[in-house]
């Protein structure tokens, strides 16, 4: 109950880039932790952590300022992309799909990272066993 309360408590006082970088960390660390899975023995572990990933990742698509079309736009499509990646890699039991979708995620949050307060932004992806023991409150 502690680490819920304090994730909370982190989510309410959080700036919103850091709130964007938290989104991205919950995204990449449920995906990572599908290389710990047997994908065809766990298959409901699996829909569970890509559906709190496609969770962010929507969460992260509705929130884009579509005014600002040069950046929303491409941003849009990409995270499109990625949930359509995620789907046919739970449906195709294919891990180099979730691979290419972390990959694309940890791009991102490095480049929001950098053009962000740094005196308020976390430079690494926290603790992953921190996350897989919790969840991340955001996506539940």
């Amino acid at each position: 109950m502690g680490i819920n309360n304090y994730l909370e408590n982190e989510v309410m006082s959080a700036s919103p880039a850091k709130l964007v970088l938290m989104m991205y960390d919950g995204a990449i660390n449920f995906l990572l932790n599908l290389e710990k899975l047997d994908w065809q023995k766990d298959c409901e572990k699996k829909g569970e952590l890509i559906n709190k990933a496609l969770a962010i990742i929507a969460e992260l698509q509705i929130t884009l300022k579509m005014d600002i079309e040069s950046v929303s736009v491409p941003l849009f499509t990409l995270y499109s992309y990625m949930q359509q990646r995620l789907v046919e890699a739970h449906v195709k039991n294919e891990p180099s799909l979730v691979k290419e979708v972390v990959d694309m995620l940890r791009e991102l949050r490095q480049s929001f990272a950098s053009i962000a307060t740094p005196t308020t932004i976390p430079s690494t992806v926290p603790n992953q066993e921190e996350y897989a023991r919790e969840g991340f409150m955001m996506a539940c």
